[in-house]
């Protein structure tokens, strides 16, 4: 069966490096970069371990090939928000709500974050592609700023990069710290209920900061 597995790989070279990164994806996310292992991602992934340095050269390169990815598949999805410009604050609410449910859809995004910022940044500091996707998402929010305080619907001098920043911390803080806020605090941070909630309150505020 592992050698039917390996014919296969073979066969179907763009199959075999979605597995890999599908594979490398979560075992990043879990076990950080030290921790990760390239023989359990290959036997996740069901290909011979030859096949994924032949995809990637290295676990450096599978790290930095994941985490592109990752970045890739949150700025496509980002991109295909449709935005209204005669409803500026309609679109940052949106732009709220995308990151909120991506987020809580995509736990290892986080993980992969977090061996990212364990290593300030040093793979994303090279990527010429990641960098690239962030000025579009920029881009964006800057049109939506001018549009509100055009139609005197969001205050004037809002930096687009704060504002963006906000929106990431608030999508994620509750997620990251679930276990430990919900000790400390005597209160489920899992329940669909609470996170529904937690959705309109930083809605409200985030209205709120931004009107004039």
């Amino acid at each position: 069966m592992a050698g039917m597995a390996s014919e296969t790989a073979k066969r179907d070279p763009a199959r075999t490096r979605a597995a890999l990164l599908e594979a490398a994806t979560r075992d990043f996310a879990a076990n950080g970069f030290a921790g990760a292992r390239t023989e359990r991602i290959a036997a996740t992934a069901k290909c011979n371990i030859r096949l994924l340095y032949h995809h990637f050269e290295s676990k450096e390169g599978l790290y930095r090939a994941a985490i592109e990815a990752a970045y890739a598949d949150l700025r496509a999805r980002e991109a295909e928000l449709e935005y209204d410009l005669a409803d500026p604050l309609g679109c940052i609410d949106r732009l709220l709500r995308f990151n909120f449910a991506y987020f809580e859809a995509n736990p290892d995004l986080d993980g992969l974050l977090r061996v990212e910022n364990a290593f300030q940044g040093r793979f994303i500091r090279q990527s010429r592609q990641v960098l690239g996707e962030g000025q579009g998402l920029r881009a964006r929010i800057e049109a939506v700023l001018a549009a509100g305080v055009e139609q005197g619907t969001i205050r004037p001098g809002v930096d687009p990069l704060q504002l963006y920043v906000t929106i990431a911390g608030l999508s994620r803080f509750h997620l990251a710290n679930a276990w430990s806020l919900a000790i400390g605090l005597d209160q489920d941070l899992t329940s669909p209920a609470w996170r529904a909630e937690r959705l309109e309150h930083c809605s409200a505020m985030l209205r709120a900061w931004l009107a004039p």
